[in-house]
């Protein structure tokens, strides 16, 4: 979970600080958005954030992110 930590980070950058990583199940990432709108962006940017994430690993095991709701 460190490893993913700094790599979202790194991806993000100032991005980082709207969306917390809580948690990682069965491929999926979850995060918390810290605001609907940061949510809404969330899932727009979706798909191109995993790629990047995956590209930093030997192979893609993260499916995808899910906005968390706790």
């Amino acid at each position: 979970m460190a490893i993913l930590n700094a790599v979202w980070q790194k991806e993000l950058g100032h991005l980082s600080r709207y969306w917390e990583i809580v948690g990682f199940k069965q491929g999926w990432l979850y995060v918390k958005p810290r605001s609907a709108a940061a949510a809404q962006e969330l899932q727009l940017r979706g798909a191109g954030i995993v790629r990047s994430l995956n590209k930093y690993f030997n192979r893609n095991w993260i499916k995808g992110i899910k906005a968390a709701t706790r």
